[in-house]
C-alpha cells in the first residue's frame, strides 16, 4: 500500500490531485492497476491517504500558535487560525480531507495512514491539540477543544454546540470560496474575523471581554 500511496503523492507534488488516475500510480508504483484495486476501495481511496502527509506542515505549526495562549479560548482561537491558514493554502487536498467521505470512512481511513505511517503520529503535544490530530472530522476536532471552553466555565454545552455548527458552516463555504478564486489571505482574514465575532456572541456575557466587539484579537 505505501508504494502506491507514494506513487499517488508524487503525482499530487508534480502535478497536481485530478492528475491521479489508478493506472498512473500503479504503473509509477510498478504494479498493476488490478492490484491496486485488492488493496484500496477506490481512487479516492488511494488519494485520501496520498494526501495526509500535507497535514504535517499544519501538525508542526500548531506549537508555535499555541505559545502566548493564556486560555481555552485562545487555544480554540489560535488552532482555528492555524487550520484556517494552512487549509487556505492547500483548499483541494484540505476539502478532500475534511468534506469527501462519510464519517465512518474518515475514521476508517485515517486510521490506516497512522497504521502504515506511526513514525508520523503524534504521541504528546500541546493540549488540546494531541485530542483531535488523528481526527478528520472537522466538526468532532472542532467540538472537542470547545469541551475545554465549557469545562473552564467561558461557555455553556448548548451555545458550544451552536457556534461549533455555524462555525463549520463558515469554514467550509469560505474554504470552497478560496478553491474557486477568492485571494486565500483575504479569505484568511475574513474567516477569522467571523470566528472571533461568532465566539464571543456565543460565550457567556462575563467573559465576552476576552475577545473585542471588532472581532480582533486580544493584544
Amino acid at each position: 500500500m505505501t508504494y502506491f500511496i507514494e506513487a499517488a503523492d508524487k503525482i499530487i507534488r508534480e502535478e497536481g490531485v485530478g492528475a491521479v488516475t489508478i493506472r498512473k500510480a500503479a504503473d509509477l508504483a510498478g504494479y498493476t492497476s488490478a492490484t491496486l484495486y485488492s488493496y484500496f476501495d477506490n481512487l479516492t481511496h488511494l488519494v485520501f491517504l496520498a494526501t495526509m502527509n500535507h497535514l504535517e506542515k499544519y501538525n508542526a505549526a500548531i506549537p508555535r500558535y499555541l505559545t502566548d495562549c493564556k486560555n481555552s479560548v485562545d487555544r480554540y482561537l489560535a488552532i482555528s487560525e492555524c487550520f484556517t491558514e494552512y487549509a487556505f493554502e492547500s483548499p483541494e487536498i484540505y476539502e478532500l480531507l475534511f468534506f469527501t467521505h462519510r464519517d465512518e470512512k474518515l475514521e476508517e481511513y485515517t486510521r490506516q495512514y497512522y497504521d502504515l505511517f506511526p513514525e508520523k503520529t503524534v504521541d504528546n503535544g500541546p493540549a488540546p491539540f494531541f485530542k483531535i490530530f488523528n481526527l478528520n472530522n472537522i466538526s468532532k476536532r472542532s467540538a472537542i477543544m470547545l469541551d475545554d471552553c465549557v469545562n473552564d466555565g467561558f461557555i455553556t454545552r448548548e451555545n458550544a454546540d451552536d457556534f461549533n455548527d455555524v462555525a463549520i458552516m463558515v469554514f467550509k463555504c469560505m474554504l470552497q470560496d478560496v478553491r474557486a478564486g477568492m485571494d486565500k489571505h483575504a479569505g484568511f482574514a475574513k474567516t477569522m474575523k467571523y470566528y472571533r465575532q461568532l465566539m464571543r456572541s456565543y460565550m457567556k456575557p462575563e467573559w465576552r471581554g476576552l475577545i473585542p466587539e471588532d472581532g480582533q484579537a486580544q493584544g
